[in-house]
């Protein structure tokens, strides 16, 4: 993994091919909206529709940071709760950043709550990722908790950030319609009820984790093992079989290749941590050998 140049038009994986000029800043013009905040429309419909998307995991909650995962041109950033220091106040901040850019933006929720679920969604957040799913009841309780009625049991008020403080009542059939909900795939018991999880209604995507994959399989620390990727992409299969989109983290751009040439849609690439660390390397590497 090498450290990302600052510049607007430069692919953020370098040389990874597939996603086109929709990263772009002039590709992001007809997500421009009155409806919602920046007009980051399109996600969910992108995710289900299985494009090519990249973008990147944010433990570091710092508005500059995600400003530069947009400038960078990423698709999205997923700003992570349940492994990075993110509170729901740096989280609110980090929505602010993103949208000033149009860059959606995802929030990897710390539980599988519904008041985790709805507090990020009513910040604004474009979707939620959320963890500890190995059910198809967890999964529905998910879905449930980020869909208003009749679609789910979301807790409505429409005076809050997401809804612009308009208290406008068709945001709520708005949101339900653009919302992205994802679950992770990450465990044994999840991916012996995969078949199960895949057919509920309402979710947009399974979010399949190589590393936690990789403990569960008796792998610790190898989420490249070909059993890892083995099992991985037979889930996606299963999943495509059925028109449910796939997800995915790469720890670096080549493994983003191959998990498109998989067949995969969305991947999120790296960690900001990593590539700001791999960066400021490369400089001191190069200095001052």
């Amino acid at each position: 993994m090498t450290g990302a140049e600052p510049a607007r038009d430069r692919d953020p994986a370098a040389e990874v091919p597939g996603p086109t000029a929709e990263r772009s800043g002039a590709a992001r013009d007809d997500r421009t909206a009155d409806t919602v905040p920046a007009g980051r429309r399109g996600l969910r419909h992108r995710v289900r529709a299985g494009e090519k998307l990249l973008g990147t995991f944010s433990v570091i909650p710092s508005t500059e940071v995600v400003e530069l995962i947009a400038l960078a041109g990423f698709d999205f950033v997923i700003l992570d709760m349940e492994h990075g220091p993110y509170t729901l106040d740096l989280v609110h901040q980090a929505l602010l950043a993103a949208a000033a850019h149009q860059l959606p933006a995802v929030v990897r929720v710390p539980d599988n709550s519904a008041v985790a679920i709805g507090s990020v969604l009513d910040l604004g957040a474009d979707g939620v990722l959320v963890p500890q799913v190995g059910s198809a009841a967890t999964t529905r309780a998910v879905v449930a908790a980020a869909r208003f009625a009749p679609h789910g049991s979301r807790g409505s008020n429409p005076w809050v950030r997401a809804a612009r403080f308009t208290g406008d009542p068709e945001w709520l059939a708005r949101s339900n319609e653009e919302t992205l909900v994802m679950v992770m795939v990450e465990g044994v018991e999840a991916i012996r009820s995969i078949d199960d999880i895949m057919v509920v209604d309402g979710l947009d995507a399974i979010f399949l984790g190589p590393v936690d994959t990789s403990h569960a399989l008796g792998l610790p620390g190898q989420p490249d093992h070909p059993l890892v990727l083995e099992t991985l992409t037979a889930v996606a299969a299963t999943a495509r079989s059925v028109g449910m989109a796939t997800a995915v983290f790469a720890p670096a751009p080549p493994r983003a290749r191959d998990w498109w040439n998989r067949g995969l849609g969305l991947v999120a690439c790296a960690v900001d941590s990593r590539m700001i660390l791999d960066g400021l390397s490369e400089v001191r590497r190069a200095a001052h050998p």
